[in-house]
């Protein structure tokens, strides 16, 4: 029997590969213009399994960007090809793959019915970590399964996440988040979603709504019965080089300097200083909650100020929780749940625009 030869995809299969997704699902294909996608930009691995010059099965491998993160798309084999191991060789080539980013874990969905994949997953050592009503085109529920590939020293992650409702609202979901952390019986809904949006905006953005500053979400948190430490490299109001309009400066001067007044009044904590690994791991080995504004510019090429949940932290990386979706058709809520970021990277995100503004909020217990 001729060897199983694996490859990267190239343009030329295109064709092979729209069949065998045809054969393969009757649901959620992947179209021929996707295809070309993957091969000709996208930042991922698309590696076909071939004999004798026949397509035996393929493997599509999705990294986010800027992150440690991979994630399986699609895997399929030929009919004529399976139960001869070649979903379990692309799989270790793949693995192999992301391995060569760097990626700490690598992520998949397996529709429940598929028992043959899942036996086959599990025996290679992914574990489940969730499940999800609805997930594909038939109605069928999706497991969320999960495999470290690099060593690490992170905790059991898996964060109940938030998901902001509007465009403007990170700042109150990344909170909410912080605050169930700290205490499960806090309620994460809409309702506060919007009303700690209220009490924390302070930012006139250059269009559309005023965003949450750290010192407004501190207040927020303080207010409902949380310890509050908030690290921040400024004592001036953040942003006024981002704004021209002179009346909107004013306003932001005024709102922060009102917020200012506020806290004088309470037990934050407010320590002017840059963000640094050292904190990051106190925190961490304090029990803390951390909520942490960035510049998602490596992630999605934004440069609008974003905040963020901070799950874990060690020596090598952080993982941080995204509140928004950006609900490109080939990601799912994997890429943005515990999402390894390296020490460095992310560091580096925390520094946002030209006066490299950073802000931390740490959520505790109030003793």
């Amino acid at each position: 029997m001729a060897t199983l030869q694996i490859r990267a995809a190239q343009s030329s299969d295109i064709s092979k590969l729209v069949e065998l997704e045809k054969q393969s699902f009757q649901t959620d294909q992947i179209s021929r213009r996707s295809f070309a996608h993957f091969i000709r930009q996208a930042h991922c691995s698309l590696l076909i399994a071939e004999q004798d010059g026949v397509l035996a099965g393929y493997g599509l491998l999705l990294y986010r960007k800027g992150t440690q993160l991979a994630r399986l798309y699609s895997i399929a084999v030929s009919q004529d090809f399976r139960g001869q191991g070649v979903a379990r060789q692309l799989l270790a080539k793949l693995e192999k793959e992301a391995k060569s980013q760097f990626c700490i874990f690598l992520r998949l969905e397996v529709h429940v019915d598929n028992k043959a994949a899942i036996a086959l997953y599990q025996s290679l050592g992914y574990r489940q970590v969730g499940k999800v009503k609805g997930y594909y085109g038939d109605g069928g529920d999706a497991l969320r399964l999960e495999k470290a590939i690099h060593l690490h020293t992170m905790p059991g992650l898996h964060t109940r996440r938030f998901e902001q409702t509007t465009d403007f609202t990170c700042g109150p979901a990344s909170l909410m988040m912080a605050m169930h952390k700290v205490d499960a019986n806090y309620k994460m809904t809409a309702s506060e979603e919007l009303q700690i949006w209220r009490e924390a905006t302070t930012i006139f953005m250059t269009s559309g709504h005023g965003g949450c500053s750290g010192i407004g979400l501190a207040l927020s948190a303080w207010r409902r019965g949380y310890a509050v430490t908030l690290y921040v490299n400024q004592q001036q109001a953040p942003f006024l080089r981002s704004v021209r309009d002179a009346n909107k400066k004013t306003v932001i001067e005024r709102v922060h300097d009102d917020f200012m007044a506020q806290a004088a009044g309470t037990d934050i904590e407010i320590c002017y200083q840059a963000i640094d690994h050292n904190q990051l791991k106190q925190v961490t080995e304090n029990g803390g909650a951390m909520v942490s504004l960035i510049s998602t510019w490596r992630l999605n090429r934004n440069k609008a100020p974003h905040w963020v949940y901070i799950t874990a932290y060690d020596e090598h990386s952080v993982a941080v929780t995204d509140p928004e979706y950006e609900r490109e058709p080939w990601q799912s809520e994997m890429d943005f749940t515990d999402v390894p970021v390296a020490n460095g990277a992310f560091l580096g995100m925390t520094q946002f625009g030209r006066e490299r503004h950073s802000a931390l909020l740490v959520i505790r217990k109030r003793s």
